[in-house]
């Protein structure tokens, strides 16, 4: 059956079904894409087509999948697991929290470098917590503070202050051996 193509207002718009080919930029690599069992319309008057929804996000996975990029909803996937709200997840990865929107809903494309640090913050958000420590300027302050003050804090204890870069004295060392020997011991018997 034959339908007005809103394109051009002929009557020449088809129904088609197959495998659906289109052509991609050279930054894609793999060449032409092509979805099999594909639906879409074709107008014979002035070539346009009319992809649905479904046809465009198989597409747009594949590209993503080409390019190596995480898809919009591996992006929503990453930012449910930090519970960081898109505001909060631009802000540690660096960019503007409408870009963030725009890669969580698939109206632009994150490049490789946020793609890069979107993965980090997945597998490694306490990196982020860290760097943005570094970052502060009374930072080195507050430690030098810390450490100095570990004696006090820690009351001398060998373990607790070993915990915290001191060394341990060698009965400190014979007291951890003879204590994990007797959790060995009773561990067997």
């Amino acid at each position: 059956m034959r339908h007005v193509c809103p394109i051009c207002g002929q009557q020449t718009l088809d129904d088609k079904s197959g495998t659906f080919v289109i052509a991609v930029p050279p930054n894609i690599p793999g060449g032409n894409i092509q979805i099999a069992n594909a639906n879409w319309q074709g107008c014979s008057s002035c070539g346009e087509e009319i992809i649905p929804d479904d046809l465009s996000k198989a597409i747009e996975q594949t590209r993503y999948q080409r390019l190596g990029l995480l898809s919009p909803e591996q992006i929503k996937q990453v930012r449910a697991r930090t519970g960081l709200s898109a505001v909060e997840m631009a802000q540690i990865i660096g960019a503007g929290d409408k870009s963030f929107t725009r890669w969580e809903n698939g109206k632009s494309v994150q490049n490789k470098a946020t793609d890069t640090l979107i993965r980090l913050v997945d597998q490694h958000p306490e990196l982020f917590a860290d760097i943005d420590a570094q970052r502060k300027p009374d930072r080195e302050p507050l430690i030098r503070n810390y450490f100095e003050s570990l004696p006090t804090l820690k009351g001398g204890n060998p373990f607790a202050m070993a915990a915290h870069g001191e060394p341990l004295s060698s009965a400190a060392c014979e007291s951890i051996r003879n204590r994990l020997l007797e959790l060995a011991n009773a561990s067997q018997a």
